[in-house]
């Protein structure tokens, strides 16, 4: 008895020293994380040549560290279709806005815990050619960092995304290059993709709804797409999901939708069908049997109705011969 008490007691010792170890490593690497927060993450504005804006933006060290920090400015493309942003200078200075911003103050330290408040300042010149202009406010630690025990070195950054619209001659021409659902569905819910290309010279937001109809023309449903910024040159991928389960038969998809300061119209249909064949299968499968036993049993009732009459005929014959002789 006392051997197994003893057992008992090693092994939750065991375990408790192991929760304790655990506890004291994630305590450990949250007090060594390294990083800085940035806030609000993006602005949007609208100018006119010779206009000058301002605003704040936050910078907080969250850490156990203390930092030195570097304001800095980049112009920013899209990557992809899904709203990522690639930040580097750009050679091209038609959509740049980097020339044009300062902060204050540029540089700063902060103690662990602390944040600091830095302004910044868009000077739009008197000749700024109309359309959009993008760029990244970014926090920068200046040196490198090594979390104690990590071994990693580290030069945290974060930033902000500023989309400035400068009035004039802009043009605002959006298309659809997209607008699929699946074909064909065992059940719903319905996924629907829309792909927004931009070809004019300043960001959009399209906006708009996917109406549903069955195959008598009836509205089932509206469907409200999310608005989401489309960067000039950029296509935009944009999702929507009618989240209705059981459905049965053809469908039609109608967008209908808008984008830009004038409101400019776009649309586009697409049909599918929901054809419910993994309950339908074995139930047609079924039917199916019972149609062939049906056909197969007809059959034979008509034949065995045949050589009854032949049957039937035949003594008929034989009578009369009887008769006659």
């Amino acid at each position: 008895m006392k051997t197994n008490l003893s057992k008992k007691t090693l092994i939750g010792l065991i375990l408790f020293l192991f929760f304790c170890f655990s506890f004291l490593v994630f305590a450990q690497e949250k007090n060594n994380q390294v990083g800085l927060t940035i806030s609000p993450l993006n602005f949007e504005f609208s100018a006119n040549p010779g206009d000058k804006i301002e605003n704040k933006i936050k910078v907080s060290n969250p850490t156990k560290n203390t930092f030195s920090v570097k304001m800095e400015v980049e112009d920013f493309t899209a990557m992809g279709e899904e709203g990522q942003v690639k930040v580097e200078e750009q050679q091209n200075h038609t959509y740049s806005l980097k020339r044009w911003v300062t902060t204050f103050p540029s540089e700063f330290t902060l103690a662990p815990g602390e944040y600091k408040v830095v302004t910044f300042t868009i000077d739009v010149p008197s000749n700024a050619e109309p359309g959009g202009k993008y760029g990244s406010i970014l926090a920068t630690v200046t040196g490198t960092v090594s979390p104690e025990g990590t071994g990693a070195t580290l030069k945290p950054k974060v930033g902000a995304l500023v989309l400035l619209s400068v009035a004039g001659r802009i043009e605002e021409k959006v298309d659809i290059k997209e607008f699929s659902s699946p074909k064909f569905l065992n059940s719903g819910p319905v996924n629907f993709t829309l792909r927004f290309e931009n070809k004019g010279t300043v960001h959009v937001m399209p906006r708009g709804i996917i109406t549903i109809t069955d195959i008598f023309g009836k509205k089932l449903a509206d469907i409200e797409i999310p608005q989401k910024n489309v960067l000039p040159g950029a296509i935009r991928k944009v999702q929507a999901t009618w989240n209705k389960k059981w459905l049965f038969g053809r469908y039609q998809a109608t967008f209908v939708g808008n984008y830009g300061s004038k409101n400019e119209p776009i649309s586009a249909t697409l049909t599918f069908w929901v054809i419910p064949w993994k309950i339908g299968g074995p139930i047609l499968i079924v039917l199916i049997i019972i149609v062939a036993v049906i056909i197969r049993t007809r059959r034979k009732l008509k034949k065995a109705e045949e050589i009854l009459k032949k049957h039937k005929e035949k003594e008929e014959e034989e009578k009369s011969h009887t008769k006659t002789v």
